[in-house]
Order: C-alpha cells, then structure tokens, then sequence
C-alpha cells in the first residue's frame, strides 16, 4: 500500500456515530460538513411492550425505514451497523434474522454501505477462551448468511464482512475463513474495538498491526469505535485503515454538560449543543492524526493457558463445544443455535459412549485416550 504523492499518510475518513436519523441539529451538522454517518439498526427498529404477569419486556416488531426514505436524493453517506454488542449485552442476541436485517433494511437505497451481522466477543459476553471461539464460528457463519442474503438483494457491493476476536490471531482466523467473501479491493470491519486501549498487548495498534502484516494488501480495514489515542496511531499503518467510526463526541458532550450544570443548574444539553461538540471533537481528531505522536506499545504477551481438563468428562464437554462450534461456522448449525444445556450434554454423552471400556467420566484425563469426532 502506498501513502499519498505529497509523502503524507491520507487519513482514515471519520464516520460519525449518530444516535438518530432524525432531522435536527446533529444530521445538518454531518450533512453540511460532507461527513459520513454510521447509525445503528437497532435505531431503525420498531419495538413493542409485553407485560405478563406484572412483568414488562420489549420486543422487537419490525423495521421503521422512514427515516430513511427520507434521505433518499439527500447528498448524506449513510453507513449501517448491525447493533452486534447492545444487541448482546441487553438482550443477550439479535432479534431479527440476517435475511431480515439484509432484505428488509439493509439494502434500502438510501444506505450506502453496511456491515455484517457479527457477535462481538468483549469480556461481558464472552468471559473465556471458548466461548469467544464460539462467538467467532457464528460471526463467520452470520457473515455467509448476510452475504448470500445480500446477493440475492442486489446489494452485495455495498455489503462488509466483519471480522471479530479477543486476539489478534483470532481475527487471523476468523478472516482466513471468510476470505472468499472479500471482494478485491474490499474493506472489512473490524469488531470489538470500541474499548481496548491503544498501546497493550491485546490494543488496537497490537492488532491493526498483526492485520497489517499478514492480511493480502489489497484489504483494507474499517475499525469499530476506536478511541482518539487510537485513530491517531494509524497514522503509522499508512493507507490500510481505510475509516474509523466513533460517537464519543457524545461522551464528550455530556461531560461538558455536567460541568456547566454545577455553575448553571438549567443548562440543557440540547442537539445544537452537542452539534458544535461535535464540530470540536472532528476538527480535533484531524488534527492529531495529522501530527501524531509517536505509539510505543507492548509485544505480545503469551496468554494464559487454558486450564486443561482434569477429567474425562470435561474434556469431552471441551470437545463436545469444539465440535459444536465447528458445526455452527460450516453452516452444519444455524448461528443462532443455542448450545444449552440439554443440547451440550446429549453430544457429551455419545462422546462419552464410545471412549475406551473401562474408563469413567471421572477418571483423571490424561490425553492417551481418543475422543471421537461426533461431527465427522
């Protein structure tokens, strides 16, 4: 990859987070600067209230594409993303299916390019080592369905693959098996990095740098939610980055609100208000890439072992979620699957049905006996 004429790194384009497509102060604000715009698709979505028993809960119904029929002819890009961590975090899943999230909105013509549906592996959802390998097969299977959902649309030009991990070898791995559906000269998204700090082991320079090395040149990335210190930092990675998104202007807003409330307790933080903080934080972020600071950050660390198993049953119980996993990213298993309980102990015990005679589920595991593949 090659930096511009001039000897100076092009900048990542900035796209800015909005909460809403709202017309208001913050959509006139991106739309008279010429700026990119990343909503969410849980913005665009129709909820409705179930009460039961005294106990309320939301659900989603459908899509609310108005606001986006409105900006069809409006000189505004309008980039998706498919809400992969609230959708998580509160709901622990998504609520519509890829073909719905492709079809239904997705490939309005107002959008101009949105990225897969992928499970993001952040500590709150994915606390150990197998379950971000298990949220990494369905991010690969969930990048096949919306990519052959996309086809089918007519809109697999403007369709990203997103690849996720805790590691960066993860992300290696979850590219390599999603490699054909990057087109040349493709960008791809790149998950979980709303909150990794710039310069560790496990940061964002860590992994953009491990992506840099060894992806084919011709891709480039777009980095989820990095933080200023860290948008700054690309600077030493050329033209790879090809954008960054981040809302944290609106952090940035409501702290300054804050502050104003203590000498003038009627302050109100209303959108103009967070429109020239936004105008602030944009201006700010273009200016420390185009003199960055110099990054140093830490090699690699070895990460910890996983703890092996002690016991024939949990090593068949390992397997068992191996193999499961396997199923779910070769398309053998939906992505949806649930790995509950019943499920995870009928595939344990026809593990455990055809292990060696004589040996019990609680005899210390030592690895000299073979558990067969129950997915083969």
């Amino acid at each position: 990859m090659e930096d511009s004429p001039t000897g100076k790194t092009p900048q990542p384009r900035i796209i800015v987070g909005l909460p809403h497509l709202s017309d208001g102060a913050l959509l006139a604000n991106a739309e008279r600067n010429g700026w990119p715009v990343m909503i969410s698709a849980s913005s665009l979505a129709r909820w409705e209230t179930l009460e039961h028993r005294g106990a309320r809960t939301r659900q989603w119904k459908a899509w609310n594409r108005r606001p986006l029929d409105r900006m069809i002819g409006r000189a505004i890009e309008i980039h998706l993303d498919s809400a992969g961590f609230v959708a998580m975090a509160l709901r622990g899943g998504y609520d519509w299916t890829p073909e719905s999230y492709v079809h239904d909105l997705a490939s309005h013509p107002a959008i101009t390019r949105f990225s897969s549906m992928d499970m993001c592996v952040e500590p709150e959802v994915a606390p150990d080592r197998m379950e971000v390998r298990e949220r990494i097969a369905r991010t690969v299977s969930l990048n096949r369905r919306c990519a052959g959902a996309a086809a089918d649309a007519g809109s697999a030009d403007r369709f990203m693959p997103v690849v996720q991990g805790a590691t960066a070898a993860d992300y290696l791995s979850c590219y390599d098996a999603i490699a054909d559906l990057v087109p040349d000269h493709g960008t791809i998204g790149v998950g979980s990095m709303c909150r990794r700090p710039t310069g560790a082991h496990d940061g964002s320079i860590a992994i953009v740098e491990t992506l840099h090395r060894e992806l084919p040149g011709h891709v480039r990335l777009h980095l989820f939610g990095v933080k200023s210190d860290s948008y700054e930092a690309m600077a030493m990675f050329g033209s790879r980055v090809a954008s960054v998104d981040s809302q944290s202007y609106g952090t940035r807003a409501r702290c300054l609100a804050n502050e104003r409330r203590k000498t003038d307790p009627s302050f109100s933080k209303t959108d103009r208000f967070v429109a020239d903080v936004m105008s602030q934080w944009h201006a700010r972020q273009s200016a420390r890439f185009d003199d960055p600071r110099h990054f140093v950050h830490q090699a690699s660390l070895d990460l910890p072992r996983e703890t092996p198993p002690r016991t024939v049953l949990e090593a068949a119980v390992a397997r068992a979620r191996s193999q499961l996993s396997d199923l779910i990213e070769s398309g053998g298993l939906d992505h949806d699957t649930i790995m509950g309980p019943r499920m995870l102990e009928e595939w344990t015990s026809e593990i455990l049905q055809d292990i060696a005679p004589g040996v019990l589920p609680t005899d210390p595991w030592k690895g000299e006996w073979q558990l067969p593949d129950m997915a083969a």
